[in-house]
């Protein structure tokens, strides 16, 4: 009699903890983001060959995004942008030049991550609180040490994503900042420095525009693979 007490008793405790934790479960699951973020870039090298400002517009779904750039300039940029999220994430691009899709690894890092800091900031983006991270990553290339400065911009909860979308995307250590936000970023820089660490030889930079919660025709992300290099 005890023993099948003691079970019934047990057999209950399971169930209300088992209907609370699958509760709890709900509740912290978030809503991911999908739409279109309006960005203005900003990018530029230090010899003169990359000298962009432009409106870029990202279409985001299911942690895949397309980017199409306004640019007219007859210098070498990006015309069309494609992230496609996975054990061996893939980013392609078009340029300028002719309609062949450029590929690009994502899933190894390159360079030392030397230093990873959040911090709280005054600004706010859209009337709302905004942290930075900062990532500076050192390169060893034929023995020559560059340095770069990465500062994202995020607000918590906002923009918010599955961070398994990005987990492999090494290169750049971004898949560091998405761990820490859980968000999509606001706000980009990036700065590129020679041995000195004070001569900037490129900068590229996001700052966000608009964002417009929509849902993303998923034709948009088909692509010709047989113009992929």
């Amino acid at each position: 009699m005890l023993k099948n007490l003691s079970f019934l008793f047990l057999t209950i405790f399971i169930l209300q903890f088992g209907c609370k934790s699958v509760q709890e479960s709900k509740q912290k699951e978030v809503k991911e983001f999908e739409g279109v973020i309006t960005y203005h870039e900003l990018e530029k090298i230090s010899d003169g060959t990359v000298d962009v400002d432009d409106t870029v517009r990202l279409y985001f779904s299911r942690g895949n995004y397309v980017a199409f750039h306004s640019e007219k300039n007859s210098k070498f940029h990006i015309v069309k942008d494609y992230y496609f999220n996975g054990s061996k994430p893939l980013r392609l691009f078009v340029d300028n030049t002719s309609d062949t899709l450029r590929s690009l690894r994502l899933d190894s890092s390159i360079g030392k991550l030397d230093s990873f800091k959040v911090k709280k900031q005054d600004k706010k983006i859209f009337l709302r609180e905004c942290e930075t991270i900062e990532l500076n990553i050192s390169f060893d290339e034929k023995s020559v040490r560059t340095y770069t400065t990465t500062t994202f911009t995020f607000s918590r909860g906002y923009l918010p994503i599955n961070k398994e979308h990005f987990k492999n995307w090494k290169l750049g250590f971004f898949n560091n900042f998405i761990d820490e936000s859980g968000a999509y970023y606001l706000d980009f820089k990036s700065i590129h420095f020679d041995r000195s660490h004070k001569n900037i030889l490129s900068s590229k930079s996001y700052e966000v525009i608009s964002v417009s919660e929509e849902k993303i025709n998923p034709e948009i992300f088909i692509i010709d693979s047989l113009k992929i290099r």
